[in-house]
């Protein structure tokens, strides 16, 4: 009371005086303004991580879908399978929950000599800021560090962002190599590698190479940079050092579960799933391999990613899956999958929009890995959200199988081979996936009572390198290494479409169920409503009829991927 009553009178006074609010201004500072400089780093970290995750899930899950790992229910034309409003939490977080968090967090940081914290606010940023560019071409960026100043940033090109983007890793990395100053501690919560400086400097050295194999198609300058950076080999390539996210099992307000398990894992009295998981990838990694046709165990992490509620397609009829009395579309080839998979392998085909038939109960779900869902042993049985390891999964967002499949990628393509041949990589890649997988469900507290054994793994780990040895060019070379890239990423919907756009692998992809002509493949996504309705600097829409847009880093065809 005793404030209120003498900001009442200096106000009384200057107003007699006809005192202006400027000269106020330098007399009396606001006492309901917060001084930036007092802010709380550490809080306004935990904004900017959890932020980042959400981020991360949403662009994944877009991601999934156009790449056919989970079925994309939209369409069945690729120009309206998403409307402009579908982006908008995502655009709005990306930008007001990760970029303005971390713009106020690195001078702060670095302020108060917290490098560790300026560090990993860098990362998130210039994660979030390349892949807005991967998403949706030309984006706000240096105008987007203005807040009020500027409340309508215009869009920079995308090969610009990713300057900041490649700017943000170095100076990320510099502050990882700096000493920790006297009395500064750590994050209190880190939740991605509780305050280790050097697992933050070997991640962001892994994403500095990533983003610089995204633009391998059009800068002649990659090859010497890469091969800089896979000299000094310092990758993320342990599991320890896995840029990953871990949930918890609370199901109540927060819920901290995995949003694919909290989301599948229903309660007893609902006991049914949501999402469809798209045939396309069941195949690949339940079929494709075995020479059959047949569901085989080849792969031996498929019970791993997928957990069947029926063991055989006994239930499947013109209600539960009207695709069963449906005649094969006429422009699938004949090893794609149509349909059912088999064995009880019950997704959805890529487009198909039919909506929602009562199948809850029966499709195939999430499985313990990395959903922290449940292993499948046969059982059969349907999902409630007691199962399996309660939600307790990860974000895989850049794992050591990733760094190995990249390296390989560019020993084929650029000729680096300091790390080894492209051939040796990949079975690198390959042999991480399996045991990062084949290990997470003692992590979870999930028992896999028979697990794969030795020479299951190392009969699928030959199917892949003789597929290799099989091919007779490149091109075919590099669609092996993707598509077990492809196969390794389940859970990270980034990496496959940016992948899909420049390689064109897997190139065996389902084509839309409902025609033969979708229209011209997704290459970015729509700009969101929020952006163009409220931003008078906002470029123009992109043009739906036209949904080829290509970012800056895609110089391929038009119709380079279907």
């Amino acid at each position: 009371m005793r404030l209120y009553k003498k900001l009442l009178t200096i106000s009384l006074f200057a107003t007699v005086l006809t005192v202006g609010c400027k000269k106020l201004d330098t007399i009396i500072e606001n006492p309901n303004s917060v001084d930036p400089s007092l802010a709380n780093v550490d809080l306004l970290l935990n904004g900017v991580q959890q932020n980042f995750v959400s981020v991360f899930n949403n662009l994944s899950d877009f991601g999934q879908e156009v790449t056919r790992q989970q079925a994309m229910t939209g369409g069945p034309l690729y120009n309206n399978a998403y409307t402009p409003p579908s982006f908008d939490g995502t655009w709005t977080t990306a930008y007001t929950g990760v970029i303005k968090n971390a713009n106020a967090v690195i001078p702060l940081a670095l302020q108060q000599k917290k490098y560790l914290q300026a560090g990993i606010a860098q990362v998130f940023k210039a994660y979030v800021l390349g892949s807005m560019v991967d998403f949706f071409g030309d984006v706000p960026d240096k105008d987007a560090a203005l807040g009020q100043d500027n409340l309508n940033p215009k869009a920079d090109a995308g090969a610009e962002v990713y300057k900041t983007v490649f700017t943000l890793l170095d100076s990320a990395i510099a502050n990882f190599n700096k000493p920790t100053a006297p009395g500064v501690a750590g994050p209190p919560n880190d939740l991605f590698y509780q305050g280790s400086k050097a697992k933050w400097g070997t991640a962001a050295k892994t994403l500095k190479l990533k983003f610089l194999l995204q633009t391998r198609l059009i800068d002649n300058t990659v090859t010497a940079k890469a091969q800089s950076l896979i000299t000094e080999n310092d990758f993320i390539k342990a599991d320890a050092n896995d840029f990953q996210f871990k949930y918890g099992t609370t199901n109540i307000s927060p819920d901290s579960r995995h949003p694919h398990y909290s989301n599948n894992y229903r309660p007893a009295s609902v006991a049914s799933a949501n999402d469809f998981i798209g045939s396309y990838f069941m195949w690949a990694v339940g079929v494709e391999k075995s020479g059959s046709g047949a569901v085989t165990s080849l792969d031996p992490r498929r019970r791993y990613y997928f957990y069947r509620q029926r063991t055989n397609n006994a239930d499947a009829n013109s209600s539960t899956c009207p695709c069963v009395v449906q005649a094969r579309p006429g422009h699938y080839t004949p090893e794609q999958p149509f349909c059912l998979v088999g064995a009880g392998y019950w997704g959805r085909d890529h487009g198909d929009n039919s909506g929602v038939p009562p199948d809850g109960t029966l499709r195939t779900t999430w499985g313990v890995y990395p959903a922290g869902g449940d292993y499948d042993a046969s059982q059969g049985t349907s999902v409630n959200n007691t199962r399996g390891g309660r939600g307790a999964g990860i974000n895989p967002i850049f794992m050591s199988a990733f760094t190995y499949f990249v390296e390989a990628e560019a020993a084929l393509k650029l000729n680096i081979t300091s790390a080894g041949t492209p051939k040796s990589l990949l079975e690198k890649g390959v042999r991480a996936s399996i045991a990062k997988v084949l290990g997470f469900p003692a992590t979870v507290n999930v028992v896999v009572a028979t697990p794969p054994s030795a020479a299951a793994i190392e009969t699928y780990v030959t199917t892949v390198l003789d597929r290799y040895d099989a091919a007779t060019t490149d091109a075919a070379r590099l669609d092996v290494i993707i598509k077990e890239y492809y196969i390794a990423t389940w859970g990270n919907g980034i990496e496959p479409y940016n992948n899909y756009r420049r390689t064109g692998s897997p190139n065996n992809m389902q084509l839309t169920v409902t025609t033969a002509n979708s229209g011209l493949f997704i290459r970015s996504f729509f700009y969101p409503t929020v952006y163009i309705e409220r931003n008078i600097n906002a470029p123009k829409q992109k043009n739906p009829g036209v949904m080829a847009n290509k970012v800056f880093w895609d110089n391929n065809a038009d119709n380079f991927i279907k």
